[in-house]
């Protein structure tokens, strides 16, 4: 439940995490059910602007997942910790957290919504490093993940991250391609923010360029 709060930013969130650290004091738990709670808690504070707070526990239910054997939830655990790493220009950690994602996603089948967000969170992390073209290239490949499984949250953010690096492009190259990619990009993102009644998130695209 808390963990659902947290997701929509919905304040009772903080009372449920209490509640259930409280349990979590009074008696045994199974380690799957702690680590819920520390990715929950991470989840939190990562919301909440508090990022070393957030590692503390997403490091926590790393190594709980890990001494579990739970290999989806540690790769789901990297997933997180990446972006995290990356809004603390902490680059090579984040970068290193995405590519063991992506190496394993050449040994075994995970879910498309985890590796595009994979590769969207580190076309994210070159893009805060200017290195527009290598976020150009991990954009386009969630974007091409995201089409093939219809994940529309995913389309929209790809189409998003990748007008916003070819207009960086575009400024330093002045190359009129990539305002042209740029535009369509916008376009492609603004229909979906549109059709899903998003106006934050439409307000933000207009004014990408």
């Amino acid at each position: 439940l808390a963990w659902l709060y947290v997701l929509r930013n919905d304040p009772r969130s903080l009372t449920v995490l209490e509640k259930a650290q409280q349990l979590r004091a009074e008696r045994d738990m199974p380690a799957e059910v702690m680590a819920m709670l520390e990715q929950a808690w991470g989840e939190y504070w990562r919301r909440a602007g508090e990022l070393r707070r957030a590692l503390e526990h997403k490091h926590r239910a790393l190594n709980l997942y890990e001494r579990l054997g739970d290999r989806r939830s540690v790769l789901a655990t990297y997933t997180n910790l990446g972006p995290i790493y990356g809004q603390l220009k902490e680059f090579d950690r984040a970068i290193d957290y995405a590519q063991r994602v992506i190496a394993a996603a050449e040994r075994i089948s995970l879910e498309p919504e985890m590796l595009c967000s994979v590769h969207l969170n580190l076309g994210a992390t070159y893009f805060w490093q200017d290195r527009y073209d290598d976020a150009i290239h991990q954009y386009g490949l969630g974007l091409d993940l995201a089409q093939r499984a219809k994940l529309s949250l995913h389309i929209r953010r790809s189409h998003y991250n990748l007008a916003e690096a070819h207009y960086k492009k575009f400024q330093i190259t002045r190359e009129p391609e990539h305002e042209r990619l740029g535009d369509a990009h916008t376009a492609a993102a603004l229909a979906l923010a549109e059709r899903e009644g998003d106006s934050a998130r439409t307000d933000a695209t207009r004014k990408l360029k």
